[in-house]
């Protein structure tokens, strides 16, 4: 299945392009699809991951809703989705 990744911000930058579409096998998980992004543009793995595991401070969206009001990672992917992510902003 195909499923599409929009980058934003300095995740825009460090993969030099907006957009990355994914072929994963059906059902995969949003985990997946991040782990799939970072092998094919490897300059987001840190940006993405720490020891392993996906940043604290990172929100993943699927269609605009945020994973945690879902399953988290594991929320399963459907063919044609879009895969958001993003670092809280904060100012004053």
């Amino acid at each position: 299945m195909r499923v599409e990744v929009r980058l934003f911000g300095e995740f825009r930058e460090a993969a030099g392009k907006a957009v990355v579409t994914l072929n994963l096998p059906e059902g995969a998980s949003c985990e997946e699809a991040l782990r799939e992004l970072v092998r094919i543009e490897p300059k987001l793995h840190d940006l993405l991951f720490f020891q392993g595991a996906l940043r604290d401070h990172l929100h993943v969206f699927v269609n605009g809703e945020n994973v945690n009001h879902r399953e988290g990672l594991q929320t399963k992917l459907s063919q044609g989705d879009v895969l958001t992510f993003f670092t809280p902003i904060s100012g004053g």
